[in-house]
């Protein structure tokens, strides 16, 4: 009995550590209303998430997608659903279909991948519900897990 009761709690902690895969279509279910927003002095669209892309805010995720890079030290680059030589936002495509990649301290790999390289990346998802100076998905402490294509 200690030996079943031993392997179903590994079992479970397992499962609480585990990433879950995320896909473009599901960060897409995202609709979108105007507000004012003080700072910025203006109205803007802003996203109204699904309850599906709520629930994976502050999670453990796993997303493929092409690297974009932002800035020459690769400590912040984005993740797109499309390769950026067609632009992020071609053929109707919106903001959720980019992601903004923070990578974990110290990590230099980044830099030396080729643009519009397809990878895999695990990390933290925060939804952005209002900070207009951020892309609507960060991913934080962002790993390589593999390069695609």
């Amino acid at each position: 009995m200690k030996k079943w009761l031993f392997i179903t709690a590994l079992t479970f902690c397992g499962l609480a550590n585990a990433q879950q895969v995320v896909n473009w279509q599901q960060l897409a279910k995202v609709s979108w209303y105007s507000a004012y927003i003080p700072s910025m002095g203006g109205t803007y669209k802003l996203p109204k998430f699904s309850k599906e892309v709520i629930a994976l805010d502050g999670k453990s995720i796993v997303i493929r997608g092409f690297y974009v890079p932002i800035d020459i030290d690769a400590k912040m680059f984005a993740l797109s659903a499309n390769p950026s030589n067609m632009c992020f936002f071609c053929n109707g495509a919106g903001p959720e279909t980019v992601m903004e990649i923070w990578t974990k301290s110290g990590e230099t790999y980044f830099k030396y991948l080729r643009t519009d390289k397809y990878i895999e990346l695990k990390g933290t998802l925060k939804v952005n519900k209002a900070d207009p100076n951020h892309m609507m998905y960060i991913l934080r402490n962002a790993e390589l897990l593999k390069k695609i294509k």
